[in-house]
């Protein structure tokens, strides 16, 4: 069936943005079929470039407590990304909790995979570890190490922390590289609310620029690639077709 592909981060300012749009463009590339939802409603920056982007609202008030809903009923048909916003871990539990989703997901064939966009920082890596420990081998992780904030990881390789959760969730955590983007690059095509595939780039961007853009979007893409978590043959199932599946010959 489907997955919900959460790029998250929590802490404003460590690449999530950036890194959904990347991941937006990688699957319009691939002509892989997806919905989009930007769930930062305070600021859209998803929305502004991709404006098919469906909203989604996490909150604690009462009367908005189904307003993320629509990103488990986009995922019965397709793979949903979700831009989240900064400062929503407590509330995004809360909505896997309440509506216990991991359960429901499992029942019809929908599972979900973090992408934990890290500038390195000690809070930003402590969270993560808090999001590891919080829903253990029941969710996909992929830690993606933004190299344009941090370009040197050796400090977090030996930590001994960072290395027994690798050993301990080695079968739902994957590592993915986010490779650097010129800051004058990227206001380059912010400023002109370019998308990544806009035919203006090739017009008006200058030359070098031009290049190392489309060396980020090929590494960018190659790090996606490599988890496989777009492979078709990698998709969930649902548990009856599963079932089903292994009754077929007896």
């Amino acid at each position: 069936m489907a997955r919900i592909h959460l790029i998250d981060g929590e802490k404003g300012g460590v690449g999530k943005s950036l890194f959904t749009r990347v991941m937006v463009q990688y699957a319009i590339d691939k002509k892989l079929e997806h919905a989009l939802v930007d769930a930062d409603m305070t600021n859209q920056d998803v929305k502004r470039f991709y404006d098919y982007a469906v909203d989604a609202e996490f909150s604690e008030a009462v009367n908005k407590g189904d307003r993320a809903d629509i990103i488990f009923e986009l995922a019965r048909n397709k793979p949903v990304i979700v831009n989240l916003p900064a400062n929503v871990f407590p509330l995004v539990n809360n909505w896997i909790k309440k509506g216990r989703l991991l359960e429901v997901a499992d029942k019809y064939g929908v599972d979900i995979c973090k992408w934990f966009v890290c500038d390195g920082g000690f809070e930003s890596i402590d969270l993560f570890y808090q999001s590891m420990n919080l829903h253990k081998d029941k969710m996909l992780h992929v830690f993606v190490r933004n190299l344009g904030k941090t370009d040197d990881w050796s400090f977090l390789e030996n930590d001994a922390t960072y290395q027994d959760l690798q050993k301990k969730y080695k079968n739902i955590l994957q590592i993915a590289d986010f490779p650097l983007l010129y800051p004058g690059d990227r206001y380059f095509i912010d400023s002109k609310k370019f998308r990544f595939d806009a035919p203006d780039i090739e017009e008006t961007m200058p030359i070098m620029s031009q290049q190392r853009l489309s060396t980020f979007l090929e590494d960018s893409h190659c790090a996606i690639e490599n988890t496989q978590l777009w492979a078709k043959d990698q998709q969930p199932k649902k548990k009856d077709a599963v079932k089903l599946q292994a009754g077929v010959g007896g």
